[in-house]
């Protein structure tokens, strides 16, 4: 299995690299204060993203070691249509897992999934802190990739 990634990174990256520093090159080279004050919002943008990246990264390993795990089923995916990266589409996936109570349902964060993913070829599993059961994180994966 392997692992669905999240759009922070990614359009992180996409933001720095195709929009921040190009505007800001093009501001110093052409000495353009509103180029060079553009790029730089750009890139204190990429930033943000960047750092929301780092925190997901850290909150998931935190309760990877401290936390209670539960394999899931996705259950319903559920796009946004605000953004797409390349032929990346963002979503998010409603997930079923079963404790001794019975069964329940969350909702995860942000992926970038493929136009043909289907539900069936999506693993879930849920990490829960143990003190706060409204903390959780969702880690999908696609099969068979």
């Amino acid at each position: 299995m392997k692992i669905v990634e999240t759009p922070w990174d990614e359009l992180g990256k996409f933001v720095i690299f195709i929009v921040g520093i190009p505007f800001f090159i093009i501001g110093i080279l052409s000495r353009s204060r509103p180029y060079i004050i553009n790029g730089a919002l750009w890139i204190i943008f990429a930033g943000g993203l960047k750092i929301k990246s780092i925190y997901n990264r850290h909150k998931l390993k935190t309760l990877k070691r401290e936390g209670l795990c539960f394999d899931g089923s996705v259950i319903n995916i559920i796009p946004a249509p605000w953004l797409r990266i390349g032929s990346y589409v963002t979503a998010r996936v409603e997930c079923l897992y079963k404790t001794e109570r019975g069964d329940s349902s969350v909702k995860s964060g942000y992926h970038l999934l493929l136009p043909f993913d289907r539900k069936e070829d999506l693993h879930t599993k849920i990490y829960f802190d143990h003190n706060n059961l409204e903390r959780y994180f969702v880690e999908l994966f696609r099969k068979g990739g």
